[in-house]
């Protein structure tokens, strides 16, 4: 077997005659390595010719292979010193003693805490019990994790919080030579603890690993994933899914969806805190009483009673808020009818919640951000606690403006307009309702009035599909017939807004296009009123005026004749 050969540790106990073994992966080989006694010659228990016993050993802590983000520190705790030696694919250990009196100390107490019948002292003593009383500790039968509350979590936690013990540093991807012997190791609490000036963000540390070092080199890698948070928001359009941007219409409910992940290292946890933080910003109004909280453990959902966690909504000066749904324990969920939730590495934790948005939401080519950390306990056997990155979604609303102008000489603006706009066909397909003056949808009909500058601006419209109606057109003008616009915008993977598009039904009636805000205006275009000629006017006119003549002169004739005829009678 050459010296460099790399073996990955996952630790386990298992009973031999000899002595004490644990379990090696190597590969997907599980590898017995045994600490017993030995003879002169350099012959195992088992009989086994060994190569020669080496007196140290070289250890190279891997970076977690579940988190390219990994900065964390591995501290090492020496439990015994042995003469290591490689026996085909196994570690043979000799002439075991007590790596300190401190770490003897410890190791007994918590040996006979859990075992009032032990009196052993010796180091012999101690790894023989530790490899025949215990033939495994693993979490459901497996051997990769220790689980809380047993005897090798318990020496773990025993030794970390030893003040008289001065661990070996160990950093990420560096060889590092150490005595040969069994060791303990696990990850400094300095680099995965939360501080009140510092956040550690994305770094777990690993499961208590036990190891034997000596002989060929040794690679370890820390045993926990890294648990992982997402939001998403659901658009209103008729068939839309979760995704990480919609686009809504002023007082419209938004839904809302939180999902996290837990560490595949939970047993190693007495306890696991977990804790959504999420802000939201001034546009959006949370709704607390929408609040629900599930959890999915091995495909099957279950809804968590409220009592096993706290919810809070907090206005903060800034305009925003911050919605918090707290575990102090994720380990123990109950249901409403008080049964215990299974929680394990595949269980997923999901809060949804609904938020109106509002009238201090931001249009056009801003947008209304909703964003969302997880904070976790990341180190078992410590109450370090930990965040994940940050997750965002968006939320985008439009605003319109609409410019009454003269249809011949579009530069004379009109004013005094009267028009209603109803959402024919929003994303979410009401189809009967009526925008109002503050954006919202209303069933009674808004009369908006082109203003002094002809124009008429409202905020907040959904993508979609609007018609409008002129009620009154500007003295000296015609009504133009009804008409549809649309509003339509594209985003990208991440949820920019790549694309505004804006169009219209009746390109006589009305024109639409967009700004340089990505505000969408539609032009309407009114006709001038027109005085209906009389056919013949100046003829009426002539007829009229030698009409009045001849009656004049014949009223006169009338006149003179009747006073000639009393004339002649006298």
């Amino acid at each position: 077997m050459e010296d460099t050969m790399k073996q990955h540790t996952s630790i386990a106990a298992k009973a031999i005659a000899a002595g004490l073994s644990f379990a090696l992966t190597m590969g997907s080989v599980a590898a017995p390595v045994t600490i017993a006694l030995a003879d002169d010659t350099g012959t195992s228990a088992s009989g086994t010719t060994t190569t020669a016993a080496s007196s140290t050993g070289s250890v190279t802590i891997e970076k977690n292979a579940n988190n390219n983000s990994d900065t964390t520190t591995t501290i090492g705790y020496q439990i015994f010193t042995a003469d290591v030696v490689d026996n085909g694919t196994s570690k043979t250990a000799s002439n075991i003693a007590w790596a300190s009196d401190e770490v003897a100390t410890v190791v007994n107490a918590q040996i006979k805490a859990s075992d009032s019948t032990y009196t052993g002292t010796t180091a012999q003593e101690a790894a023989d019990y530790l490899g025949t009383h215990l033939p495994a500790e693993g979490s459901s039968g497996t051997s990769t994790i220790i689980e809380s509350g047993k005897l090798y979590s318990n020496i773990a936690n025993a030794l970390r919080t030893d003040m008289s013990l001065n661990p070996t540093t160990l950093k990420i991807g560096e060889a590092q030579s150490l005595s040969a012997g069994y060791w303990l190791f696990l990850t400094d609490i300095t680099s995965t603890a939360n501080t009140d000036s510092a956040s550690k963000v994305d770094q777990v540390g690993t499961a208590p690993i036990y190891a034997v070092v000596g002989g060929s080199a040794l690679t370890i890698s820390p045993k926990s994933n890294l648990p992982s948070v997402n939001k998403e928001v659901k658009n209103d359009a008729t068939g839309a899914d979760w995704s990480n941007v919609a686009d809504s219409q002023v007082g419209q409910n938004l839904q809302y969806r939180l999902t996290g992940t837990v560490a595949d290292a939970l047993p190693s946890y007495t306890t696991y805190y977990y804790k959504f933080t999420d802000t939201l910003s001034a546009g959006l109004t949370a709704d607390s009483a929408s609040v629900a909280v599930t959890v999915n453990t091995d495909g099957k959902d279950y809804t968590v009673a409220s009592n096993s966690y706290t919810m809070s909504l907090v206005p903060n000066t800034d305009g925003t808020s911050t919605l918090g749904v707290e575990f102090t324990d994720l380990k123990s969920l109950i249901d409403a009818s008080g049964t215990k939730i299974p929680v394990n590495a595949t269980t997923h934790v999901y809060v949804t919640y609904t938020a109106k948005l509002n009238s201090s939401a931001v249009v056009a080519n801003g947008y209304n951000n909703n964003s969302v950390k997880l904070t976790y306990s990341n180190n078992p056997g410590t109450d370090s606690k930990g965040d994940t990155t940050t997750v965002n979604v968006r939320d985008y609303t439009y605003k319109l403006n609409l410019v009454k102008v003269d249809s011949s000489q579009q530069s004379t603006k009109l004013s005094g307009a009267k028009f209603t706009i109803q959402a024919t066909k929003p994303d979410e397909g009401t189809g009967t309702q009526y925008v109002q003056a503050d954006g919202t949808l209303g069933t009674d009909a808004h009369e908006f009035t082109t203003d002094d500058n002809s124009s008429i601006s409202v905020s907040g419209l959904d993508v979609g599909t609007y018609t409008v109606v002129e009620t009154q057109a500007p003295e000296g003008y015609n009504t133009v017939e009804k008409f549809g616009f649309s509003i339509a915008a594209t985003y990208d993977a991440s949820g920019a807004l790549t694309k505004v598009a804006a169009s219209t039904t009746n390109a006589t009636a009305a024109d639409a296009s967009v700004g340089s805000d990505d505000a969408v205006t539609v032009t309407v275009k009114d006709k001038a009123g027109m005085s209906l000629p009389l056919t013949g006017q100046a003829g009426v006119t002539l007829t009229w005026v030698a009409g009045g003549v001849v009656l004049a002169f014949g009223i006169t004739h009338l006149v003179r004749s009747r006073k000639r005829d009393e004339n002649s009678a006298e």
